[in-house]
Protein backbone atom coordinates (compact mmCIF):
# COMPACT_ATOMS: atom_id res chain seq x y z
CA UNK A 1 0.00 0.00 0.00
CA UNK A 2 1.25 3.23 -0.81
CA UNK A 3 -0.10 6.64 -0.15
CA UNK A 4 -0.71 7.19 -4.24
CA UNK A 5 -3.53 4.56 -3.77
CA UNK A 6 -5.04 6.16 -0.58
CA UNK A 7 -4.81 9.10 -2.94
CA UNK A 8 -6.82 7.71 -5.54
CA UNK A 9 -9.32 6.40 -2.96
CA UNK A 10 -10.18 9.36 -1.61
CA UNK A 11 -10.48 11.31 -4.79
CA UNK A 12 -12.71 8.27 -6.01
CA UNK A 13 -15.04 9.01 -2.89
CA UNK A 14 -15.22 12.59 -3.24
CA UNK A 15 -15.03 13.47 -6.69
CA UNK A 16 -17.98 10.65 -7.31
CA UNK A 17 -17.26 8.87 -10.64
CA UNK A 18 -14.45 7.22 -11.65
CA UNK A 19 -13.73 9.59 -14.99
CA UNK A 20 -13.54 12.66 -12.50
CA UNK A 21 -11.49 11.05 -9.87
CA UNK A 22 -8.56 10.06 -12.55
CA UNK A 23 -8.75 14.17 -14.08
CA UNK A 24 -8.42 14.71 -10.44
CA UNK A 25 -5.44 12.98 -9.73
CA UNK A 26 -3.80 13.05 -13.56
CA UNK A 27 -3.67 9.65 -14.05
CA UNK A 28 -5.94 7.23 -16.85
CA UNK A 29 -9.08 6.20 -15.15
CA UNK A 30 -7.73 2.33 -16.23
CA UNK A 31 -4.93 3.25 -13.65
CA UNK A 32 -7.10 4.65 -11.23
CA UNK A 33 -9.34 1.50 -11.61
CA UNK A 34 -5.95 -0.65 -10.85
CA UNK A 35 -4.78 1.51 -8.16
CA UNK A 36 -7.79 0.82 -6.38
CA UNK A 37 -8.21 -2.53 -6.76
CA UNK A 38 -4.50 -3.16 -5.34
CA UNK A 39 -5.60 -1.25 -2.44
CA UNK A 40 -8.98 -3.29 -1.87
CA UNK A 41 -6.44 -6.96 -2.42
CA UNK A 42 -3.94 -5.35 0.20
CA UNK A 43 -6.87 -4.96 3.09
CA UNK A 44 -8.08 -8.04 2.31
CA UNK A 45 -11.59 -6.17 1.69
CA UNK A 46 -13.47 -4.72 -0.99
CA UNK A 47 -14.24 -1.13 -0.35
CA UNK A 48 -17.05 -0.50 -3.44
CA UNK A 49 -19.65 -2.21 -4.96
CA UNK A 50 -18.84 -2.30 -9.06
CA UNK A 51 -21.97 -1.76 -10.34
CA UNK A 52 -22.06 -1.90 -14.69
CA UNK A 53 -19.37 0.46 -14.85
CA UNK A 54 -19.40 2.34 -12.14
CA UNK A 55 -18.31 2.08 -8.61
CA UNK A 56 -20.22 2.47 -5.33
CA UNK A 57 -18.67 2.75 -1.67
CA UNK A 58 -19.59 0.27 0.59
CA UNK A 59 -20.22 -0.10 4.62
CA UNK A 60 -16.53 -0.93 4.49
CA UNK A 61 -14.92 1.90 2.21
CA UNK A 62 -17.27 4.25 4.26
CA UNK A 63 -15.09 3.15 7.34
CA UNK A 64 -11.89 3.50 5.60
CA UNK A 65 -12.64 6.70 4.07
CA UNK A 66 -11.94 8.85 7.35
CA UNK A 67 -8.98 6.77 8.34
CA UNK A 68 -7.29 7.08 4.33
CA UNK A 69 -8.22 10.58 4.78
CA UNK A 70 -6.52 11.73 7.71
CA UNK A 71 -3.48 9.74 6.88
CA UNK A 72 -3.18 11.70 3.80
CA UNK A 73 -3.47 14.88 5.75
CA UNK A 74 -0.94 14.29 8.23
CA UNK A 75 1.65 13.23 5.12
CA UNK A 76 0.87 16.55 4.10
CA UNK A 77 1.51 18.37 7.20
CA UNK A 78 5.00 16.41 7.90
CA UNK A 79 5.47 17.16 4.77
CA UNK A 80 5.08 21.16 5.76
CA UNK A 81 7.06 20.76 9.14
CA UNK A 82 9.93 19.08 6.83
CA UNK A 83 9.90 22.18 4.46
CA UNK A 84 9.31 20.53 1.31
CA UNK A 85 9.04 22.48 -1.01
CA UNK A 86 5.37 21.65 -2.23
CA UNK A 87 4.01 21.24 0.93
CA UNK A 88 1.06 23.25 1.89
CA UNK A 89 -1.31 24.03 4.78
CA UNK A 90 -5.09 25.36 3.88
CA UNK A 91 -6.19 27.77 6.48
CA UNK A 92 -9.98 29.32 7.11
CA UNK A 93 -11.17 32.21 8.43
CA UNK A 94 -14.60 33.73 9.57
CA UNK A 95 -15.08 37.46 8.10
CA UNK A 96 -14.17 38.76 11.86
CA UNK A 97 -11.16 40.18 10.88
CA UNK A 98 -8.49 43.04 10.49
CA UNK A 99 -8.27 44.42 7.17
CA UNK A 100 -4.35 42.98 7.06
CA UNK A 101 -4.75 39.75 8.79
CA UNK A 102 -4.11 37.94 5.73
CA UNK A 103 -1.21 39.38 4.87
CA UNK A 104 0.51 39.63 8.67
CA UNK A 105 0.18 35.99 8.91
CA UNK A 106 1.46 35.26 5.69
CA UNK A 107 4.43 37.26 6.01
CA UNK A 108 5.44 35.98 9.54
CA UNK A 109 4.61 32.65 8.04
CA UNK A 110 7.07 33.08 5.31
CA UNK A 111 9.99 34.45 7.51
CA UNK A 112 9.60 30.54 9.45
CA UNK A 113 8.35 28.32 6.56
CA UNK A 114 9.52 29.79 3.28
CA UNK A 115 8.96 27.25 1.43
CA UNK A 116 5.46 26.59 2.42
CA UNK A 117 2.67 27.17 0.28
CA UNK A 118 -0.52 29.17 2.18
CA UNK A 119 -4.39 28.70 0.62
CA UNK A 120 -7.13 30.87 2.45
CA UNK A 121 -10.66 30.01 2.72
CA UNK A 122 -13.30 32.33 3.99
CA UNK A 123 -16.54 30.93 5.26
CA UNK A 124 -18.94 31.74 8.34
CA UNK A 125 -18.32 29.17 11.69
CA UNK A 126 -20.68 26.67 11.10
CA UNK A 127 -19.07 25.46 7.76
CA UNK A 128 -15.78 25.92 9.37
CA UNK A 129 -16.21 23.55 11.84
CA UNK A 130 -17.50 20.62 9.38
CA UNK A 131 -14.27 21.29 7.10
CA UNK A 132 -12.38 21.16 10.13
CA UNK A 133 -13.71 17.94 11.08
CA UNK A 134 -13.49 16.70 7.67
CA UNK A 135 -10.19 17.68 6.79
CA UNK A 136 -10.77 19.95 3.99
CA UNK A 137 -8.65 22.61 6.35
CA UNK A 138 -5.81 22.08 8.82
CA UNK A 139 -6.44 24.99 10.58
CA UNK A 140 -9.35 27.92 11.27
CA UNK A 141 -9.70 31.23 12.80
CA UNK A 142 -13.40 32.52 13.03
CA UNK A 143 -15.96 34.62 15.36
CA UNK A 144 -17.90 32.33 17.70
CA UNK A 145 -20.89 33.83 19.32
CA UNK A 146 -21.99 33.11 22.79
CA UNK A 147 -23.88 29.97 22.31
CA UNK A 148 -22.20 28.82 19.53
CA UNK A 149 -21.03 25.11 20.65
CA UNK A 150 -17.40 23.81 19.53
CA UNK A 151 -17.78 20.30 18.28
CA UNK A 152 -15.37 18.15 20.93
CA UNK A 153 -13.24 16.96 18.01
CA UNK A 154 -12.10 19.93 18.20
CA UNK A 155 -9.51 22.15 19.92
CA UNK A 156 -9.76 25.83 20.43
CA UNK A 157 -8.07 28.63 21.66
CA UNK A 158 -9.26 31.95 22.44
CA UNK A 159 -7.16 34.95 19.90
CA UNK A 160 -9.45 37.87 21.30
CA UNK A 161 -12.48 39.25 22.15
CA UNK A 162 -14.16 41.67 20.07
CA UNK A 163 -16.94 44.25 21.03
CA UNK A 164 -19.53 45.59 18.52
CA UNK A 165 -19.82 49.13 17.77
CA UNK A 166 -21.63 51.40 15.36
CA UNK A 167 -19.50 52.81 12.21
CA UNK A 168 -19.81 55.11 9.49
CA UNK A 169 -17.78 56.78 6.96
CA UNK A 170 -15.42 60.15 8.35
CA UNK A 171 -17.26 62.49 6.97
CA UNK A 172 -21.25 61.28 7.90
CA UNK A 173 -22.99 63.74 9.22
CA UNK A 174 -23.94 61.81 12.34
CA UNK A 175 -20.27 62.29 13.40
CA UNK A 176 -21.22 65.81 13.23
CA UNK A 177 -23.59 65.76 15.67
CA UNK A 178 -23.08 68.04 19.03
CA UNK A 179 -25.66 65.74 21.21
CA UNK A 180 -26.38 62.14 21.96
CA UNK A 181 -26.88 59.88 18.44
CA UNK A 182 -30.89 58.80 18.77
CA UNK A 183 -32.78 55.91 17.69
CA UNK A 184 -34.56 58.07 15.65
CA UNK A 185 -30.91 59.58 13.92
CA UNK A 186 -29.92 56.17 13.37
CA UNK A 187 -33.53 55.36 11.39
CA UNK A 188 -32.73 58.18 9.06
CA UNK A 189 -29.97 56.27 7.07
CA UNK A 190 -29.34 53.21 5.30
CA UNK A 191 -27.98 50.13 7.03
CA UNK A 192 -25.68 47.56 5.28
CA UNK A 193 -26.34 44.08 5.84
CA UNK A 194 -25.10 40.74 5.54
CA UNK A 195 -26.45 38.24 3.39
CA UNK A 196 -23.67 35.67 4.14
CA UNK A 197 -23.66 35.84 8.03
CA UNK A 198 -24.80 33.55 10.37
CA UNK A 199 -28.13 33.70 11.44
CA UNK A 200 -27.55 34.87 14.66
CA UNK A 201 -25.75 37.85 14.11
CA UNK A 202 -26.94 41.35 15.36
CA UNK A 203 -26.66 43.72 12.30
CA UNK A 204 -28.11 46.55 14.30
CA UNK A 205 -27.59 47.46 18.03
CA UNK A 206 -29.92 47.65 20.62
CA UNK A 207 -30.12 50.70 22.12
CA UNK A 208 -29.88 51.04 26.11
CA UNK A 209 -32.56 53.81 25.77
CA UNK A 210 -35.55 54.41 23.82
CA UNK A 211 -37.20 55.17 21.22
CA UNK A 212 -34.54 52.26 19.84
CA UNK A 213 -34.80 51.19 16.11
CA UNK A 214 -37.37 49.70 14.07
CA UNK A 215 -36.36 47.20 12.08
CA UNK A 216 -39.29 47.16 9.68
CA UNK A 217 -38.62 51.30 9.17
CA UNK A 218 -34.84 50.85 7.91
CA UNK A 219 -33.94 51.14 4.66
CA UNK A 220 -31.31 48.24 3.97
CA UNK A 221 -28.28 47.78 1.69
CA UNK A 222 -27.74 44.34 1.22
CA UNK A 223 -24.17 42.98 0.56
CA UNK A 224 -23.03 39.33 0.47
CA UNK A 225 -19.50 39.99 2.12
CA UNK A 226 -18.38 42.00 5.45
CA UNK A 227 -15.22 43.03 3.66
CA UNK A 228 -17.32 44.36 0.61
CA UNK A 229 -19.66 46.00 2.81
CA UNK A 230 -16.77 47.95 4.39
CA UNK A 231 -16.41 49.64 1.10
CA UNK A 232 -19.94 50.65 1.04
CA UNK A 233 -19.68 52.19 4.56
CA UNK A 234 -16.63 54.00 3.70
CA UNK A 235 -17.62 55.83 -0.03
CA UNK A 236 -21.82 55.91 1.79
CA UNK A 237 -23.80 57.43 4.37
CA UNK A 238 -24.37 53.69 4.90
CA UNK A 239 -24.07 52.32 8.53
CA UNK A 240 -23.43 49.38 10.23
CA UNK A 241 -23.25 47.22 13.21
CA UNK A 242 -20.20 44.96 13.44
CA UNK A 243 -17.23 44.07 15.92
CA UNK A 244 -14.56 46.55 16.28
CA UNK A 245 -11.74 44.47 15.03
CA UNK A 246 -13.29 44.25 11.84
CA UNK A 247 -13.18 48.21 11.28
CA UNK A 248 -9.59 48.38 13.46
CA UNK A 249 -7.39 49.12 10.41
CA UNK A 250 -10.19 51.49 8.15
CA UNK A 251 -10.62 53.27 11.93
CA UNK A 252 -7.03 53.63 12.19
CA UNK A 253 -6.51 54.98 8.89
CA UNK A 254 -9.41 57.74 9.56
CA UNK A 255 -11.85 56.37 7.04
CA UNK A 256 -14.31 55.74 9.07
CA UNK A 257 -15.53 56.71 12.82
CA UNK A 258 -16.78 54.60 15.45
CA UNK A 259 -20.04 56.40 16.51
CA UNK A 260 -20.93 57.42 20.49
CA UNK A 261 -24.37 55.56 20.70
CA UNK A 262 -25.67 54.22 23.77
CA UNK A 263 -26.03 50.76 22.75
CA UNK A 264 -25.90 47.65 25.27
CA UNK A 265 -23.08 45.75 24.93
CA UNK A 266 -22.24 42.90 22.42
CA UNK A 267 -18.96 41.15 22.04
CA UNK A 268 -17.46 38.09 19.89
CA UNK A 269 -15.21 35.76 20.92
CA UNK A 270 -12.53 35.14 18.20
CA UNK A 271 -11.29 31.22 18.39
CA UNK A 272 -8.37 29.19 16.59
CA UNK A 273 -9.19 26.00 15.99
CA UNK A 274 -7.86 22.88 14.29
CA UNK A 275 -8.76 18.83 14.79
CA UNK A 276 -8.08 17.29 17.77
CA UNK A 277 -6.51 14.05 16.73
CA UNK A 278 -3.78 16.18 14.67
CA UNK A 279 -0.72 16.71 16.45
CA UNK A 280 1.43 19.35 14.59
CA UNK A 281 4.36 22.06 15.95
CA UNK A 282 3.21 23.97 12.67
CA UNK A 283 -0.05 24.00 13.34
CA UNK A 284 0.92 25.14 17.01
CA UNK A 285 3.35 27.73 15.44
CA UNK A 286 -0.04 28.89 12.99
CA UNK A 287 -1.47 29.98 16.20
CA UNK A 288 1.14 31.71 18.09
CA UNK A 289 2.06 33.74 14.83
CA UNK A 290 -2.29 34.45 14.56
CA UNK A 291 -2.51 35.46 18.30
CA UNK A 292 0.45 38.19 17.27
CA UNK A 293 -1.61 39.17 14.50
CA UNK A 294 -5.21 39.49 16.51
CA UNK A 295 -2.94 41.49 19.35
Amino acid sequence: MDIRQLKHFVALVETGTAHAAADDQHISQPGLSSSIKRLENQLGVPLFERRGRGMVLNARGRDFYPHAKRTIEHLRLAQAELKVSDARIRIALGDIRSSDFISKLTTNLSEVYPSIAVEFYESHYESIFSDLEEGIVDIAFASIPANGKIPSSLLSKLMTRSHFGVFCAADHPLGKLDRQITGNDLQAYPWMYNTKAPGITPHYPRLKETPGIVKNKLKIVAIDSLHMGKELVINSHCLCHTPELAMAVELHKGKVIKLSVPTKQISTDIMGLRHRDIRSPLLDRVFSLAAKCFS
